[in-house]
């Protein structure tokens, strides 16, 4: 699967990844489960590399998989590359099947009816090593989608949907 590189949908555009490679590493909390490599290179993403992210963000409570937004994955490698982290990103919430959705709906005034956790275009994520307010002040700046910054709760949400926060 090839697919358009793109960096941002806002109207300031973001500065593009260095190096001829994107990378990122990821924990699932949830799983325990880990993605260390490489998802971009040579002008295209990497089907097989993709593939084990998409995995790796299902919807574990309902062994669902989708296929995800590449474009989100590329905000991740921008925000850990901006924020000079050295931890892998942990994952809270990746892809939530619609079922799963209503559940959390009913658990929370915050989750959305129509979120893009259910599109493959949202991840809720954390860094051990980087304060919640720098990661979410550096994704707002990218104006490449949603950012909601939840203190309480210990995690960031981005999503690659219209350009937003809260």
């Amino acid at each position: 699967m090839t697919a358009p590189v793109l960096f941002g949908t806002g109207s300031a555009e973001a500065a593009p990844l260095s190096g001829g490679v994107r990378r990122l590493t990821l924990h699932n909390i949830n799983t325990n489960e880990r993605f260390d490599g490489v998802y971009w290179a040579d002008g295209h993403y990497k089907p097989d590399a993709l593939r084990k992210l998409d995995v790796l963000l299902r919807d574990h409570r309902a062994k669902q998989v989708c296929r995800y937004d590449p474009r989100l994955f590329d905000l991740l490698a921008r925000v850990h590359q901006s924020v000079g982290s050295d931890d892998p990103f942990e994952v809270i919430c990746g892809y939530r099947s619609r079922r799963t959705n209503a559940m959390a709906r009913r658990r929370s005034r915050g989750v959305a009816k129509e979120s893009y956790h259910t599109r493959g275009m949202a991840i809720d994520i954390r860094l051990p090593d980087t304060q919640l307010r720098a990661i979410s002040e550096t994704a707002r700046a990218m104006e490449a989608g949603g950012v909601g910054f939840y203190p309480r709760s210990g995690f960031v949400h981005l999503d690659v949907g219209p350009v937003r926060s809260w």
